[in-house]
């Protein structure tokens, strides 16, 4: 079976250096449903060394859902509210979004588009419509796979978050058999 690297492999396969040797950071648009499986999959705490989080109103209202609505406090929540408040995620709106899905995710893909950014984001739908528009997009599973590939966590840690994020079963079996893939060629090496 051959694996297709996701497009987000790029920042593995390219990867811009600052002048003093560091990777440098890639503008990502960012929904609430990759938020929620990073937090879910244990892997959120890596996502600011690769990425500079932008998110929209719409977006912010999804994934403060559970606190707002409900009542209930939530690693999500509590984390998105202390990285919001330090700097780590900048709230930031797109003059138009588009009309495709809800609204958390249209005003991430216009946001996305219009700030030439990465768009982070698990909904199957939005995801493969957004890749089939040309924009770079991630999601949990992909970011696990990278994760994986340059050593920050170990097989198990990346089988865990592939098993604990919310995504299409096409989306999980593809990520599964690509890090199956990387695990094997480890080995050989």
């Amino acid at each position: 079976m051959k694996v297709s690297l996701s497009p987000f492999w790029v920042l593995k396969l390219n990867k811009p250096y600052d002048m003093i040797g560091g990777m440098v950071k890639q503008s990502a648009s960012m929904d609430a449903s990759f938020w929620i499986n990073c937090c879910a999959g244990g892997i959120v705490q890596f996502v600011p060394s690769y990425f500079q989080l932008l998110v929209t109103t719409p977006v912010v209202s999804e994934i403060r859902y559970p606190l707002v609505s409900l009542g209930m406090k939530t690693y999500s929540v509590d984390t998105f509210e202390q990285w919001i408040g330090d700097g780590r995620i900048v709230l930031q709106d797109p003059d138009l979004s588009v009309e495709w899905f809800q609204p958390g995710e249209n005003a991430a893909i216009g946001l996305a588009v219009e700030s030439d950014s990465w768009l982070l984001i698990d909904d199957a739908n939005p995801y493969h419509r957004a890749k089939s528009f040309g924009l770079r997009v991630a999601g949990t599973a992909d970011f696990a796979i990278l994760l994986f590939d340059q050593g920050h966590i170990a097989a198990d840690a990346a089988f865990k978050a592939l098993r604990a994020v919310r995504i299409s079963r096409g989306q999980r079996r593809q990520a599964l058999s690509l890090l199956e893939t990387l695990i094997r060629r480890k080995k050989e090496e």
